[in-house]
């Protein structure tokens, strides 16, 4: 049975993903070809750039899912209003964890060799085992037992996830790390013209060279100073995590007024988070070198920040529009970015460590880098204890009030009307 009537919102969505499914058709054919040409002509990376375009093209199969679902609410199909369950299970656990560890143990090994066409066939697949399989056990783990809505919605909030979120995010972000690079530059400019001139032939230098290890030799002494470091903490730990804690949940705020209960807000979030996270840890991936393992192993970590973080502003963003709990979304929102920016701090302290031995100062390394990974051991451990403990107070808390009662109606019996 269907519907004539339009379904606004439903037909909005589906725009926005057919854009989107355009875009990573190019994207993944582009990286795909760049990767073929670098792999038969010897050059660069191309085992990454087939990671990049493995994982577009994974994220491209679930858009056109999202699509599909969403499209069957334009038409007006009752099967997109049917509610949906996911298929979590306990054995998954220990399914993932197999699954993880033969994923990292058969890729390290390839990733050793150094062979171009080895890693370029296995390591693709492989990142896609040890990134993905994570995730779907993290939000299963979250929502069992909460009601998830209509599969249109669910959906939808999936692909949202995958598309304008990110993208508002990595904006916002910019343009503010270029508001802030403008007005460094000015103060330099005015108050140290000696330094801003060694900073513009400097960056000529940098343009011309094409090592690494020589490009971070030079800007060591620059990145040690310890306003510079101030300023990368400043911007990472506090000014990231309060964009993307507001912005990541963005289908959440969209469809704050129909989500039922706070409940099932936290499941949005996390659903959010988990799109983000998939979108960051696969093409944060995208390297074909001996590093491969850690990489994959450190982003495997960082969707349960991000989904926790995103399914407590989730569960803030409903509480505030169905029980007007304002300060409950307050202290949901401060709370995520707490926790996001002393990973980010942690994550990024361990990095800066690592050029204290092109500056005389090599304690950084033992010092700073055993402390941050320490620091995210035991918030990944709290992390997941928030989760769980989340999990079993909301799917045991009743639902709330609808938005608008109905006025009650006085039913009269037969007697009654007798009486009267």
């Amino acid at each position: 049975m269907r519907t004539n009537k339009n379904h606004w919102p439903s037909i909005l969505i589906l725009f926005v993903f057919a854009v989107s499914v355009l875009g990573l058709i190019f994207i993944t054919f582009g990286l795909g070809v760049s990767s073929l040409i670098d792999l038969f002509s010897n050059k660069d990376d191309p085992a990454g750039q087939m990671i990049s375009a493995v994982a577009f093209g994974f994220e491209l199969i679930i858009l056109l899912a999202c699509s599909w679902f969403v499209f069957q609410k334009t038409r007006g199909h009752e099967q997109a209003d049917l509610p949906f369950k996911f298929p979590y299970s306990e054995w998954q656990i220990f399914a993932v964890i197999g699954i993880g560890i033969f994923a990292i143990a058969i890729g390290a090994g390839i990733a050793l060799t150094e062979i171009k066409w080895l890693t370029w066939i296995f390591l693709p697949i492989l990142t896609l085992l040890v990134i993905v399989p994570p995730i779907w056990l993290l939000f299963g783990i979250g929502t069992k037992g909460i009601e998830l809505g209509p599969r249109w919605r669910i959906f939808s909030v999936l692909g949202i996830g995958l598309t304008i979120g990110p993208v508002l995010m990595i904006v916002m972000e910019l343009v503010v790390l270029l508001g802030i690079a403008i007005i460094s530059t000015v103060i330099i400019a005015i108050q140290q013209p000696v330094l801003f001139k060694e900073l513009t032939n400097l960056s000529k230098i940098i343009q011309q060279e094409t090592d690494q290890i020589m490009i971070l030799k030079l800007l060591a002494p620059y990145i040690g100073k310890p306003i510079v470091i101030a300023s990368i903490l400043g911007y990472i730990a506090l000014i990231v995590p309060l964009i993307e804690e507001l912005f990541k949940p963005l289908a959440v705020w969209v469809f704050a007024l129909k989500i039922e209960t706070p409940a099932q807000g936290f499941a949005m979030g996390m659903l959010s988070g988990a799109a983000f996270a998939l979108i960051e840890s696969l093409n944060a991936s995208g390297d074909g070198s001996s590093n491969w393992p850690i990489i994959v192993s450190v982003r495997a970590g960082t969707s349960l920040l991000h989904m926790t973080t995103s399914g407590l502003v989730g569960w803030g963003i409903v509480s505030a529009f169905r029980e007007k709990k304002i300060m409950r979304f307050a202290a949901a929102y401060l709370s995520a970015v707490s926790l996001h920016g002393i990973w980010n701090a942690c994550a990024i302290g361990a990095g800066i460590s690592s050029i204290g031995e092109f500056i005389g100062k090599p304690e950084w390394i033992f010092n700073v880098i055993p402390a941050a990974l320490c620091g995210m051991s035991v918030l990944g451990i709290g992390m997941f204890v928030v989760l769980i403990a989340s999990n079993r107070k909301l799917r045991n808390t009743p639902a709330s009030l609808p938005l608008s009662s109905p006025t009650p109606q006085i039913k009269i019996t037969e007697d009654q009307e007798g009486v009267k």
